[in-house]
C-alpha cells in the first residue's frame, strides 16, 4: 500500500493495488476531510486556543476519537468505537526517517517511509507489520494515523522553507 502526498495541493491519497482507497485534503492547519466507504470523516483542531494542537477525529457528524501530540511529537491517537476505546502512538523515528504505528500493547502495527520523490510530491510505503484487532478497519486506521504524519511532515516543510533547520 502506497500514500501519495501532495503538499502543493494538500492532499494526500490512499492508494492500493493502483487504485485510489480514499484522498484526504486538508489545509495542514485546523481540518482535514475524506469519504471512505460512504462514511464522511473530518480531523478539527479542538475550540480553546491552548489545544490547537489537538484535533478531534469526526465520523459522520459524531466525534469518535481524537489526536494529540506529546512534546516528542508523538501522536496519541484515540478511537471510540463499539463501545470500546483503544489507543495508538504514532513515533517519529528522525534518524531513520519513518513513522512507526503501536496500539496500546506496544505491538508494532504499521511502518510509514517515504520511497520516492521530492521535497514536497512524494510517495509513502504503508507497510503493515500486524495487523490491528478487529475493532477498526485497516484502512481506517491508516486515514487516522497518517493525518498526524502529515501534519507533522507539513510543519517540517514550512520551517524549512523559511530557513529553519
Amino acid at each position: 500500500m502506497n500514500i501519495k502526498t501532495d503538499f502543493n495541493k494538500y492532499y494526500f491519497e490512499i492508494i492500493e493495488n493502483g487504485n485510489s482507497i480514499c484522498k484526504l485534503t486538508s489545509d495542514s492547519n485546523s481540518i482535514g476531510k475524506t469519504n471512505y466507504l460512504g462514511d464522511s470523516i473530518e480531523f478539527k483542531t479542538k475550540d480553546k486556543w491552548w489545544e490547537r494542537y489537538q484535533y478531534s477525529i469526526i465520523k459522520n457528524s459524531k466525534t469518535i476519537g481524537s489526536i494529540n501530540f506529546n512534546w516528542l511529537l508523538d501522536s496519541i491517537i484515540t478511537i471510540n468505537q463499539k463501545g470500546l476505546e483503544k489507543k495508538y502512538i504514532l513515533k517519529i523515528n528522525t534518524f531513520k526517517q519513518e513513522f512507526n504505528l503501536y496500539d496500546d500493547n506496544k505491538i508494532h502495527l504499521l511502518k510509514y517511509k517515504k520511497t520516492k520523490g521530492d521535497f514536497s510530491i512524494f510517495e509513502i510505503n504503508c507497510k503493515i507489520i500486524k495487523q490491528p484487532e478487529e475493532m477498526i478497519d485497516l484502512n481506517e486506521l491508516i486515514i487516522y494515523s497518517y493525518y498526524p504524519a502529515f501534519l507533522i511532515m507539513h510543519g517540517t516543510l514550512i520551517n524549512q522553507m523559511n530557513g529553519g533547520g
